[in-house]
């Protein structure tokens, strides 16, 4: 069976109108998809959506289909998915032999980014991306893309007609000049549009004895973005460094807050978290916390609420606790309340959250959920220490698992920052 990997999935499309028809231009590959239907969509929503071409964008050749699932672009970014459909159970490690080319505007070359995974024994999705730093997307044009399955003797072209207009005017961006003295940057600019909010920033190189970049001091330290009331999840994205003002140039990525939650928001600010945990002490905490594992004590301590499996007490390693004392779960929602015995605890439990599907041994196929991708956070009105995490698009007959980042247990490891305001 094809080894699980994390599916990733792609976010909402606002007014993306795709045309799937017959390009004879050369290319890669030898069969182009033939077909003539459109649609278009309008939303507002700020749910992750799956836009779905009509079923002529597909072909069906040695016992595969192939179709272009979704695809969302902003001004720099885009997203494209293909799934893969087999009548038989695919053959191991087929993931590893599939070849890709994503063609769009004046740039061909392999793609800038791509995921593989299985969702079941007989299903893959390929999630391609392209990223320009220089420059901008075109709003309209040919998207074409094309996949070579050699063990399947596979080698076919798919090509769509793209009108992003809509999509682009969805964005927001905002220049500024905000310091965060606890991760020695500047905050340079923030751009929020359909795929999320990206910051950038600046900060200056830091060499070792040899001359060469120290990545060292890049270690665990979350950036919380807020916006209004709700504070999200970033990722800390790429950078690089440039000798001419010895300066890195970087980004921190919040897939979750999108054009809608930001625009006409003025009160957005960011709040470091500092960690003063090496990369080495990291893994052997890790490490150590896998080895040191009581599975069976683990279950013992496991309990169930509204269909969400947790451990209602979290030990930090100072000996204080903290708890989760509430579970409410709706159709498409699931709401985590918890707390620690201080302040930071509390935002340190919070903004290291997890929530995901129960994996069942039983069942071939798995769907992987997100949190960071769906996960919001903010202070519990009937609670002074409480936080409420929030976590959307959720499957409500799902059994799901919840837990933290046991990293948190060393809390006097950690140091909440000075909030940074970005607007007012």
């Amino acid at each position: 069976m094809i080894t699980k990997k994390i599916n990733i999935l792609l976010s909402s499309v606002l007014g993306v109108a795709l045309t799937i028809g017959i390009m004879s231009v050369p290319a890669l590959a030898a069969d182009n998809v033939q077909a003539s239907s459109a649609y278009s969509t309008n939303s507002n929503s700020t749910e992750i959506k799956n836009y779905i071409v009509s079923k002529d964008n597909s072909i069906e050749k040695n016992g595969l289909k192939i179709s272009l699932d979704e695809v969302v672009a902003t001004k720099h970014k885009l997203k494209a998915t293909i799934k893969i459909e087999s009548q038989k159970a695919f053959e191991e490690n087929i993931d590893s032999n599939i070849r890709t080319l994503l063609t769009y505007g004046d740039v061909k070359e392999d793609s800038s980014g791509e995921s593989c995974g299985a969702t079941d024994d007989k299903t893959i999705k390929i999630e391609l991306e392209k990223e320009i730093d220089d420059g901008e997307l075109p709003e309209k044009g040919n998207l074409r893309i094309d996949i070579v399955i050699p063990s399947y003797k596979i080698n076919v072209g798919m090509d769509a007609n793209v009108d992003f207009s809509e999509s682009f005017k969805n964005t927001v961006e905002r220049n500024v000049d905000v310091k965060i003295p606890e991760f020695n940057l500047t905050v340079k600019k923030l751009e929020s549009n359909v795929l999320g909010t990206e910051i950038t920033y600046n900060k200056e190189q830091i060499k070792n004895s040899n001359g060469r970049m120290d990545f060292s001091a890049e270690h665990y330290n979350p950036l919380i973005l807020k916006v209004g009331d709700k504070m999200y999840q970033s990722m800390l994205g790429g950078s690089h460094s440039s000798k001419e003002d010895n300066l890195i140039s970087g980004t921190y990525n919040s897939e979750t807050v999108t054009y809608d939650k930001v625009k006409g928001q003025n009160n957005i600010s960011l709040i470091p978290i500092v960690c003063n945990i090496s990369q080495d002490e990291r893994r052997k905490f890790y490490e150590d916390n896998y080895k040191n594992l009581d599975k069976k004590k683990a279950e013992a301590s496991n309990e169930t609420l509204n269909n969400v499996g947790y451990t209602k007490n979290f030990d930090f390693s100072d000996g204080t606790k903290g708890e989760i004392y509430n579970i409410e779960r709706n159709d498409n929602s699931v709401k985590v309340y918890c707390k620690g015995a201080t302040e930071k605890e509390s935002l340190l439990m919070a903004s290291t959250s997890l929530l995901y599907y129960k994996y069942d041994e039983n069942h071939k196929d798995y769907e992987n959920y997100i949190s960071r991708q769906n996960m919001s956070f903010y202070k519990d009105p009937k609670d002074s220490l409480g936080y409420i995490i929030e976590f959307s698009n959720t499957k409500k007959d799902k059994p799901m698992e919840f837990n933290f980042d046991n990293l948190i247990k060393l809390a006097d490891k950690f140091t909440i920052g000075n909030e940074a305001q970005l607007s007012k």
